[in-house]
């Protein structure tokens, strides 16, 4: 195995006290999923799941803002979890690093599942030719809009990136608590993830077709930039967004102090559990286009994933849990308890569940994942682009800009010098 790289490896022993692999015949760590029914359902399938086989199971929630250092000092301890979660687009780099096995015979038992899965999903599981980590789910992100705080400034629903700065601003204006458009600027993932899209949308991309060639540094991604620090000078975009962890803009939006932003559908089933007046007053649309010739809506095609860690011994097991996990009956009462925020992995089920068929602000769910752009565009997934969503690249340079002054042309040089010196590595 080779070892995990230095710049990961940020937490100290002590930040994962309590996270032992070793006191249970298996351990699992699972993401935090933003929906405590899910996290819980999944805790009790691991306990049932232990009883079955006949053996002591510990299933471990993880905030998503610590559990790649946490990974990283679980690894560098040798004391890592059998199994473990992961947002898809960091496979390929833990498998790389030697810290995942292949999982091809598990991602043909659910291909062969009736209506098979989505394939758009595959590309980023592959290192090497095999399969290193099987989606869980489909994260399908749409833009969350007011639609009372439009209408009493007499606008509609944008369409472009333009005419939300104009909407963000005039709702700001009248109310000077509110955020116009939360986006997160800190280094969780949810901040590596919109600006992706923002920055896509105006014409942007990280690689050539191919993935050969280092694309960041283009005039359409320094208009995003500039565009981010506009609205960041103007106030529309807090500067709180800074300091804000993954469950920032949910609380943002969820509270009612924000007009505008960008998530996977947990903040839409927290309303319909806690806030119906919210949630009347809420439209889930596409993310805006930018401007120009290559102006685009762009939205990111991601995944929380399963993969089984490069030391365990424990294979067969860790595989025994991915086939229960993902048993039909199993897996719907998965999604059935996340309320949409997890579209499930199987077409079928999109197109099927009630959940989904009923609902109309999930009517563009299934036509999302199957052409959602995936993390490395214009580029087919990589390890490379997966060290960089890992390192943060992104959202440091964009840090760059707005805390350390330096211009958007120079911020997205820097980005493009990082991403190079990466590749040569």
């Amino acid at each position: 195995m080779r070892k995990i790289q230095k710049s990961l490896l940020v937490a100290t022993a002590l930040s994962f006290v309590g996270f032992s692999a070793h006191a249970a015949d298996l351990t699992i760590w699972g993401l935090q999923a933003f929906n405590k029914k899910a996290d819980a359902l999944i805790e009790k399938m691991a306990t049932d799941f232990g009883k079955e086989k006949g053996i002591d199971v510990d299933y471990i929630v993880v905030p998503a803002n610590v559990l790649t250092e946490r990974l990283a000092s679980a690894f560098e301890g040798h004391a890592a979890p059998d199994v473990y979660m992961q947002l898809g687009q960091k496979s390929q780099y833990y498998a790389k690093q030697g810290l995942t096995q292949p999982l091809d015979d598990v991602l043909e038992k659910l291909r062969s599942m009736d209506g098979g899965i989505y394939e758009s999903l595959v590309p980023q599981s592959m290192y090497d030719g095999h399969v290193h980590s099987v989606p869980i789910e489909v994260d399908v992100v749409p833009m969350y809009a007011r639609t009372d705080l439009l209408k009493t400034a007499g606008l509609e629903i944008p369409k472009t990136w333009g005419e939300l700065r104009t909407a963000a601003q005039a709702i700001v204006k009248a109310n000077p608590q509110y955020t116009g458009l939360g986006l997160p600027l800190s280094n969780a993932n949810d901040a590596e993830t919109d600006l992706r899209m923002l920055i896509w949308s105006f014409g942007g991309s990280m690689f050539s077709k191919d993935g050969s060639e280092v694309t960041w540094n283009t005039p359409d991604t320094v208009k995003a930039y500039q565009y981010i620090a506009d609205m960041f000078e103007e106030g529309t975009i807090p500067r709180s967004a800074l300091t804000w962890d993954d469950a920032g803009n949910n609380t943002a939006y969820q509270t009612g102090r924000a007009a505008f932003i960008m998530n996977p559908p947990s903040v839409y089933s927290w309303m319909k559990d806690n806030n119906q007046e919210l949630l009347d007053n809420t439209a889930l649309i596409n993310i805006p286009s930018g401007p120009g010739a290559n102006g685009r809506s762009a939205t990111m095609l991601g995944s929380f994933s399963w993969l089984v860690s490069g030391e365990t011994e424990k294979t067969d097991m860790a595989k025994d849990w991915l086939s229960y996990f993902y048993a039909p009956d199993h897996y719907k009462e998965i999604i059935q308890a996340t309320n949409g925020r997890w579209v499930p992995i199987f077409p079928k089920l999109t197109t099927t569940m009630p959940l989904f068929t009923d609902n109309p602000a999930f009517a563009s769910f299934d036509a999302l994942a199957k052409s959602g752009l995936v993390d490395g565009y214009q580029g087919p997934p990589s390890p490379l682009a997966s060290q960089v969503y890992s390192s943060k690249v992104i959202t440091k340079s964009v840090q760059r800009m707005l805390v350390d002054g330096d211009s958007a042309a120079d911020a997205v040089a820097w980005a493009q010098t990082q991403i190079e010196e990466m590749s040569a590595q």
